[in-house]
């Protein structure tokens, strides 16, 4: 997958009031942990990051963070908080990764297609959102795509039918389903019996 780059630098104070005026100024707080060193406190451009996950599907994608004082590093977005409400960016936790080692994520599931059951008047429901591998770096994939067009009423696809490249070690149960296609329920088939019914014409609709 293709990397972005942001230039970064340490946070000199900590704090809720601090974090305001650093948004309030166009910067975004954030923390990089992991690979057995210290967390560093550091801030980005707010602006640069939000193009970043503006222009992906998925939130969980490695960056190249160029960090004053210690150099380029690659690192993984682990959590992106955001405010309940407005939905701005509020704090981002980053992973460090080193190309050679085995990084957990959860890659999001986007189905395909439009399924013949749903074309014969099924629903379809997207159970799986996100499925949790093991794998390198730079074997990353920002979706697993599903063709769904195939699926009947009644059908199911699960995890296992994937068919999974080996280099992504599962983290869920490979019988979990992802989605299935149901029946229309009674209220559909009302609705939609509703709507096919012509209105019929009185004299006193014509009159009014």
């Amino acid at each position: 997958m293709e990397d972005a780059k942001l230039i970064a630098k340490k946070r000199t104070s900590e704090g809720s009031s601090n974090a305001r005026r650093m948004r309030s100024a166009g910067s975004l707080p954030a923390v990089i942990y992991g690979d057995e060193k210290e967390p560093v406190s550091i801030e980005l451009n707010a602006h640069d990051f939000g193009q970043i996950l503006h222009h992906h599907a998925s939130e969980s994608l490695i960056i190249e963070i160029a960090l004053e004082g210690e150099g380029d590093m690659n690192v993984l977005i682990k959590e992106v908080q955001r405010h309940p409400v407005t939905s701005d960016l509020l704090h981002i936790d980053l992973l460090r990764v080193a190309a050679n080692k085995v990084i957990a994520v959860d890659i999001p599931v986007e189905l395909v297609g439009e399924a013949a059951g749903v074309k014969a008047g099924g629903s379809i429901d997207h159970v799986m959102h996100s499925i949790g591998v093991e794998c390198l770096p730079g074997e990353m994939v920002e979706a697993f795509e599903v063709d769904v067009s195939a699926l009947e009423i009644g059908d199911s696809l699960s995890v296992a039918d994937l068919n999974l490249d080996s280099k992504f070690k599962l983290l869920v149960d490979e019988d979990a389903i992802i989605a299935s296609v149901s029946e229309p329920t009674a209220e559909e088939e009302e609705a939609e019996e509703a709507t096919d019914e012509p209105e019929v014409i009185t004299e006193k609709n014509v009159e009014e």
